[in-house]
């Protein structure tokens, strides 16, 4: 029996001992087992990424600059002609008619001049009598003069001829009879004339205000008429512009001016100012002058440009020298550009010197060698990694 206690002791601490540590080393040969099974994974270093880019070649050169404005076409003169004498409208010009183009020096209409004929011959007479007044005088002076000479002869005092002896006060007033005359007769072949309504430059006749037999008083309308020779049309553009344009009555600035119902264009240039800025818009007036509007001294004939029409003109302005022409979209920034240089991006600061229509024109700040870019950049940093979108790679 004791035997078999010992025996049952010993198995006992065999359990207790042994098993749990065979237990141990077999749970430690698994998990090496396994281990050494698992799959390793290789951490590969990011690789730095190209975004594709487009970009345009650029060119240093020449150009004119130019202002696009829209304008209204206004007389450069309108007169209201007026009759200087009264009468009655006896005869009118064939060309005296609404839209019609008359030539300088052309009879528009004449009025019935019977009255200021005989007012001519009324002066006439009276200067004629002013002469043999005149003449008369002249006579009675010579013998007043002889007869002063005589009284001295027999005298033994001296006698002085006074003024009224020898009767210079009535040959002023002879005199100043004859002027008088003279004045009259030339106002009255004055207003005989007026009767003869002359144009005093080559002109469209824009309204006509009588027809024959009407009765026109003195200062009555007979027509509004301007003149043919030139046009002008009035444009508004920005203030800062007119630095580039060149303002003078024989050297101004070129133009062409489009109108809205031709394809016909005509030339012109820029004359003056208006000298005030508009009220709302803020803009400055500006005058350019189109000779011969109607095309009468081109043998083409060309349609006439039409008062009040509304067109484009297009101002010819200062050169610009040794610029790059670009086109305003690839501006960042106000001033900045972006730059494809040898793989990376490369932010440039430009001078500009004029925009206009959708270009822009930069003086310095980049190089006929850079490559600029077109292409939109979300968050664009110098030394950002580029690619050009041909897929090629500096």
């Amino acid at each position: 029996m004791g035997v078999l206690k010992k025996w049952e002791a010993a198995v006992k601490l065999i359990v207790k001992i042994i098993l749990p540590v065979c237990l141990i080393l077999g749970g430690v040969a698994g998990w090496n087992y396994f281990k050494s099974k698992e799959l390793k994974m290789k951490r590969i270093p990011p690789r730095r990424q190209s975004i594709v880019v487009e970009t345009i070649p650029i060119k240093q050169g020449n150009y004119i600059s130019s202002i696009q404005a829209m304008g209204t076409v206004i007389p450069d003169r309108q007169v209201i002609l007026k009759a200087k004498v009264s009468g009655e409208v006896v005869s009118i010009s064939p060309g005296f008619l609404q839209g019609g183009v008359m030539k300088k020096g052309e009879i528009l209409l004449t009025l019935e001049d019977s009255d200021y004929v005989i007012e001519v011959q009324k002066a006439q007479s009276a200067l004629d009598k002013a002469f043999s007044s005149l003449a008369i005088e002249k006579g009675s002076q010579m013998i007043a003069k002889e007869e002063l000479k005589l009284i001295n002869e027999v005298s033994k005092d001296e006698v002085k001829g006074t003024d009224l002896a020898l009767r210079k006060p009535q040959l002023i007033q002879v005199k100043a009879e004859v002027d008088r005359a003279r004045a009259d007769l030339e106002k009255a072949r004055l207003n005989l004339s007026r009767t003869k309504v002359i144009l005093p430059f080559n002109a469209l006749v824009l309204e006509r205000q009588v027809n024959v037999g009407s009765l026109v008083p003195t200062q009555g309308v007979l027509a509004t008429i301007v003149d043919v020779d030139a046009y002008i049309v009035e444009v508004q553009v920005p203030p800062d512009r007119l630095e580039a344009l060149s303002i003078s009555e024989t050297k101004g600035s070129e133009v062409i001016i489009y109108s809205q119902y031709s394809k016909q264009t005509w030339q012109g240039k820029v004359v003056r100012t208006t000298g005030k800025m508009s009220g709302k818009s803020r803009m400055a007036g500006v005058m350019i002058m189109v000779p011969d509007p109607l095309g009468l001294k081109n043998q083409k004939k060309n349609p006439p440009l039409l008062l009040d029409d509304h067109v484009a003109v297009k101002i010819l302005g200062k050169p610009l020298e040794n610029v790059f022409s670009l086109p305003r979209s690839i501006l960042r920034d106000g001033n900045m550009v972006w730059v494809y240089n040898k793989g990376v991006l490369e932010i440039k600061q430009v001078n500009i010197v004029w925009k206009e229509d959708g270009l822009v024109f930069v003086k310095s700040g980049i190089s006929s060698d850079d490559v600029v870019i077109t292409s939109d950049l979300s968050a664009p940093v110098n030394g950002m990694a580029l690619q050009l979108s041909s897929g090629d790679r500096s």
